[in-house]
């Protein structure tokens, strides 16, 4: 991902989309008694389509605001988050910007592990954690959401962020393709 001045607008604006529409709406919506958890989903698409350090800062970002907003012990989502972000984008640096399908698979894995250590993070820290073995049916129905909303959500931000995205595919003699710039 090439960053520039407009392109970091895109991709703040993209954030605090995320982190308005997960506050304001998707923690609202409520299916089978669990809400949606979009964010640890957001973070590991960023991380599929720039690599290892924009997920990483994009990721640290979106959870220290998140921590911010919530009443959880500040700067676990961030770490959480980081850590999501960071191996995504080792995952696309590796292997290529996987299809929509696999980007779903792979959000829904990484709200999946952001949960356990987010619950793990909560118990060691003295807070009122949620991590028993009555959470896990919430967790699993946590994961089918972010799988759902993933492949549509890869979608929507590769389009946003088409700009400053690099195709290593579409390139010619191995060298990236920057034509969309």
């Amino acid at each position: 991902m090439i960053i520039t001045s407009k392109v970091a607008l895109r991709i703040g604006l993209v954030m605090v989309a995320a982190l308005l529409l997960q506050n304001v709406f998707f923690s609202l919506i409520e299916v089978f008694g669990v809400s949606f958890w979009v964010l640890p989903a957001v973070v590991a698409i960023f991380g599929l389509l720039g690599g290892s350090m924009i997920g990483a800062t994009i990721g640290f970002t979106i959870g220290l605001f998140a921590d911010g907003l919530t009443d959880g012990p500040l700067g676990s989502a961030g770490l959480v988050f980081m850590g999501i972000g960071y191996a995504t984008g080792l995952y696309r640096e590796r292997e290529g910007q996987p299809p929509a399908l696999a980007a779903a698979v792979i959000a829904g894995a990484a709200t999946f592990v952001a949960n356990v250590l987010l619950g793990l993070f909560t118990t060691l820290l003295g807070f009122d954690g949620y991590l028993s073995a009555a959470a896990i049916p919430d967790l699993v129905v946590q994961t089918v959401f972010a799988f759902l909303l993933a492949a549509p959500l890869f979608i929507l931000i590769k389009r946003i962020l088409r700009p400053a995205l690099v195709d290593e595919r579409n390139s010619r003699y191995g060298k990236p393709d920057v034509s969309g710039i």
